[in-house]
């Protein structure tokens, strides 16, 4: 597998947090309550053919940041699928999609349908914190992009979506980024940590986040990162595989957080 380690990615896909706080009356956290932003290198993931690659039904008009609500908006309403299954090495999850996200929703469905998560893989890996996919800088990625569009989704943040375990996530810029729109290809799954009472009021102080009691029983028990809310849209939820998550993050990678072993990703829509 050939890496592109010339140049570093611009973006910020995630805030990740290795040295997060230290409470007086709870325990050192791991280390994905950091606050170090990570930038990820780019890298490229080699051309691969793939078996599920569908031809769309009517001639796809690129998108752009002026056109993609309107066309959004008008494939999601003729497109209104909601479950996918997402097959990897580690094992199968299905994944129900958010309809009260309706932009990120159809999006997701429309990259799946033409095609474009085809030979991608899980190139980010963060143990007790999340995996990320959906894209790659290789050459050959480059018509397929130009022919899905150059945009941006705007974010659509509702209150009871969070990133709890199992959450799907789309990736965003962090610099000059203050609406915090949705970068268009690379999403997340968290897999996160359980929190303790103590660690989530140190989160609502340091991030200024109200965490309804609600929630805070969901990252007490399930775990999750709380600190992303807000952040990035949550559009999406694993409700079959949560193990799979597991296997996936606890990956042997490399210093750049890539799977040493391959991460394929094959994405299917369940009617």
């Amino acid at each position: 597998m050939t890496k592109n380690t010339g140049s570093m990615n611009k973006r910020v896909f995630i805030i990740t947090f290795f040295s997060f706080f230290v409470m007086a009356n709870c325990q050192q956290p791991p280390a994905s309550k950091s606050e170090t932003p990570l930038k990820p290198e780019k890298k490229t993931i080699p051309p691969q053919s793939s078996e599920t690659d569908k031809k769309p039904s009517k001639k796809l008009i690129p998108l752009t940041d002026e056109n993609l609500v309107e066309e959004l908006t008008k494939y999601g309403n003729e497109n209104r699928e909601t479950l996918v299954v997402m097959k990897t090495p580690k094992g199968v999850m299905t994944i129900q999609l958010y309809e009260n996200t309706p932009l990120h929703r159809a999006n997701f469905i429309r990259l799946i349908k033409n095609g474009f998560y085809n030979g991608t893989e899980f190139y980010r890996v963060i143990n007790h914190f999340m995996i990320q996919g959906g894209d790659s800088d290789g050459f050959e990625r480059q018509y397929v992009k130009q022919k899905m569009g150059t945009y941006t989704l705007p974010a659509e943040f509702r209150k009871e979506n969070i990133h709890k375990k199992g959450a799907l996530s789309m990736a965003r810029e962090y610099e000059n980024n203050p609406e915090k729109r949705s970068v268009a290809f690379e999403f997340f799954i968290i897999q996160g940590t359980r929190y303790t009472a103590g660690e989530l009021l140190g989160a609502e102080q340091q991030y200024h986040l109200f965490i309804s009691p609600v929630h805070q029983e969901i990252y007490k028990t399930q775990g999750g990162t709380p600190h992303l809310d807000g952040q990035h849209t949550v559009f999406g939820q694993v409700i079959e595989g949560l193990e799979v998550i597991d296997s996936l993050a606890a990956v042997t990678v490399d210093e750049g957080n890539w799977p040493i072993e391959k991460m394929s990703i094959d994405l299917e829509i369940r009617d």
